[in-house]
C-alpha cells in the first residue's frame, strides 16, 4: 500500500519526530475498501465455518461493561477449532439471536428501522458500524489523523478544485489539441 510505504515515511521523513500529519481523504470507493480481517457482516455465513472471513474481535456491551469478542473458535475448541463463528454464534454470545427471524433476508434488507434479519441485527452493532477502512486504519495507526471529505459536494472537495484547474488549463492552453495534452503529459512524467 502506498500510503503506508511511501506517503506517510516520505512525511515523517520531511517533519521528523513529533509531527503529526491531517490526510484528507475523498470518497472515492478504493478509500472505503475494508483490511481483510474488518468487522464487515457481507463476508460472514450465518453458520460456522465455510468460505467466511477470519476476523478481528469484535465487543459488545454488557451491563455497561466492554466485553471483547473473538470471532473465532479457540483452538481448544471441542468441535470446531480455529473456525470462523458466524452470524448466529456472535449474535448468541452477546444475546441477541432471534431465533424467530431469518438469519438473512433473500435478498437486501429492505428496512432501515425495523430488524428484518439476524444479519441486519449484527450490522448495526457498534462493533460492526464503528468499523474503519484500510486507509482510515491505516493513518491512524500510524499516528496520524484522517477525515473524509463530504460525498457529493465537489465544490468543498479542494482534490476537486485542483483538478478542474488542470482541466481548465489544460483547455485553454491546448487549444483543443489531444497531441498537445499527450506531449505534455508524457513530458512531465520523464521529467519527474
Amino acid at each position: 500500500m502506498q500510503l503506508k510505504n511511501k506517503l506517510i515515511p516520505a512525511f515523517e521523513r520531511a517533519h521528523g519526530a513529533g509531527y503529526q500529519a491531517l490526510f484528507l481523504i475523498d470518497n472515492s470507493q478504493g478509500h472505503s475498501a475494508y483490511g481483510e480481517d474488518a468487522l464487515v457482516i457481507s463476508r460472514m455465513n450465518i453458520k460456522p465455518g465455510g468460505r467466511q472471513a477470519r476476523m478481528c474481535n469484535g465487543w459488545f456491551m454488557q451491563g455497561g461493561v466492554k466485553v471483547h469478542q473473538p470471532m473465532i473458535y479457540p483452538i481448544n475448541h471441542p468441535d470446531l477449532p480455529e473456525t470462523p463463528k458466524g452470524v448466529k454464534a456472535v449474535l448468541m454470545e452477546c444475546g441477541l439471536w432471534q431465533p424467530k427471524l431469518h438469519g438473512k433476508c433473500e435478498k437486501a434488507c429492505k428496512s432501515n428501522e425495523d430488524a428484518c434479519c439476524n444479519k441486519w441485527i449484527l450490522e448495526r452493532q457498534p462493533d460492526f458500524a464503528e468499523q474503519k477502512s484500510l486507509v482510515q486504519e491505516t493513518i491512524e495507526a500510524a499516528g496520524h489523523l484522517c477525515l473524509f471529505l463530504l460525498k457529493f459536494h465537489c465544490e468543498l472537495n479542494f482534490i476537486e478544485f485542483f483538478w478542474g484547474m488542470v482541466k481548465k488549463y489544460l483547455c485553454y492552453d491546448s487549444e483543443g489539441r489531444v497531441s498537445y495534452i499527450r506531449d505534455l503529459a508524457q513530458g512531465q512524467l520523464t521529467n519527474n
